[in-house]
């Protein structure tokens, strides 16, 4: 790896670490989700309201219910007295839950029922509509209030996250309302307030003044919380889901009005629904569990990114600069040419001829692999047929080394003449 490639690992794992320490340094932003279970501390979880519960039902079992509704209820086929409570921003119920959650009702025990909205098969089971539009300066401020006078006509304020919901038509024959949605009139003084500000600009004073007109015709209050009796129990329905969060349970007061909704509850154990919500946690994996906390998200993808950034820059050919080797000198020319100058300047022929007699036969020996101790007409039969020569060339090959051999003393013509001999040999 070079200079230049190291610099820029250094700078991009430094950038790394420098957005680490800022999202491990900075304070997590406030999720606003609303999640309704009973595990989440978040501003809109149910954690301490699950927690408050062990209070408001004191002696008796309190339970958080991970199956759906069909599956828990078959198992409590024999439970009575005993309260399933359902709180979410929506619920809803196939026709099969419908139908164990009646069958659990009419043997005594109650559903408690809070969501936004009335949507499916259970509102027109109990024959119920809530009201659908409404429009965003509506949602900001909610009072209501209960209206059993042991409850003193108390009155409770919600503000974020509340919407202004109450029931359009219910069965009055055999539904009672427990609870109401009440003006808020305080609203419509600031509305004129703001009207009269000059920054406001044109657009939102024509909605501030649709708000006041429409703010008008709500000065009745309207049932938001109602119960339906079926058999020996009773559904309850509750149209403000947000009471029972922890950012309303933990304001002072606020548990008051949730004790005073469940205190119509049985005296028996209860069963909090954690499986239909909005803020359900599935967590099925390690990879799904990293991805859902976004310090260890962010630590993921930082990760990954560095590895493939390491692997992009590594996987360049890299290769340091090859050296001009010379390849080695073929001094075997050489060798022979000075051994030839040698023997060409000492005069000696005989000895010439003995070494090229010698390299002759060794090269028989080593290329043919026959004995050279006898230089009869077997061996000259073998040689020629080995070296696809004529056996007549052969013997002439032969009869001359021998012939040479014999002599002590050699001319220059008779070395020219076994040279011829041997090239003529080797190179047919």
């Amino acid at each position: 790896m070079n200079k230049k490639s190291k610099i820029l690992l250094y700078v991009i794992f430094g950038f790394a670490g420098l957005l680490m320490m800022i999202e491990l340094i900075a304070p997590p932003p406030i999720n606003w989700t609303e999640s309704y279970t009973s595990g989440d501390k978040i501003p809109f979880g149910a954690y301490v309201f699950y927690d408050q519960l062990d209070e408001l039902f004191p002696g008796h079992e309190v339970k958080s219910v991970e199956d759906d509704p069909v599956t828990f209820l078959k198992s409590q086929e024999s439970t009575t007295g005993a309260n399933y409570v359902f709180v979410n921003n929506y619920i809803g119920f196939d026709q099969s839950e419908i139908d164990d959650v009646v069958d659990f009702v009419s043997r005594g025990n109650k559903v408690f029922v809070s969501s936004k909205s009335t949507p499916g098969r259970l509102a027109d089971s109990l024959n119920i509509r809530s009201n659908r539009s409404y429009a965003y300066y509506e949602q900001d401020t909610v009072r209501v209030r209960l209206n059993n006078p042991s409850f003193e006509n108390r009155s409770y304020i919600y503000v974020k996250g509340s919407s202004y919901r109450y029931f359009t038509s219910y069965d009055t024959t055999r539904t009672k309302v427990l609870g109401e949605v009440l003006p808020f009139e305080p609203m419509e003084g600031y509305f004129k307030k703001l009207i009269g500000e000059e920054k406001v600009g044109d657009s939102t004073k024509s909605i501030l003044e649709k708000a006041i007109e429409k703010s008008k015709t709500r000065r009745v209050p309207q049932a938001n919380f109602i119960e339906v009796p079926i058999g020996d129990g009773a559904i309850y329905y509750h149209l403000n889901p947000i009471a029972f969060t922890n950012y309303y349970m933990l304001q002072e007061g606020k548990e008051q009005y949730v004790s005073e909704v469940l205190s119509y509850l049985n005296d028996g154990p209860v069963y909090f629904d954690d499986y239909g919500k909005s803020g359900r946690r599935v967590v099925s994996s390690p990879l799904r569990f990293i991805l859902t906390h976004p310090a260890l998200k962010w630590a993921w993808y930082l990760t990954i990114i560095s590895i493939l950034v390491y692997f992009i820059f590594k996987a360049k050919r890299e290769q340091r600069a090859v050296p001009v080797v010379k390849p080695l000198e073929n001094s075997t020319l050489e060798f022979t040419k000075t051994i030839g100058d040698l023997y060409f300047q000492s005069g000696d022929v005989t000895g010439i001829i003995d070494k090229k007699i010698n390299f002759f036969l060794e090269r028989v020996r080593r290329s043919y692999y026959l004995t050279t101790d006898r230089l009869d007409e077997a061996f000259i039969k073998k040689l020629a047929i080995k070296s696809h020569n004529s056996v007549a060339q052969t013997r002439d090959m032969v009869e001359y080394i021998v012939h040479l051999r014999g002599k002590p003393l050699h001319i220059d013509y008779e070395l020219k003449q076994l040279n011829k001999r041997i090239d003529a040999f080797f190179n047919k």
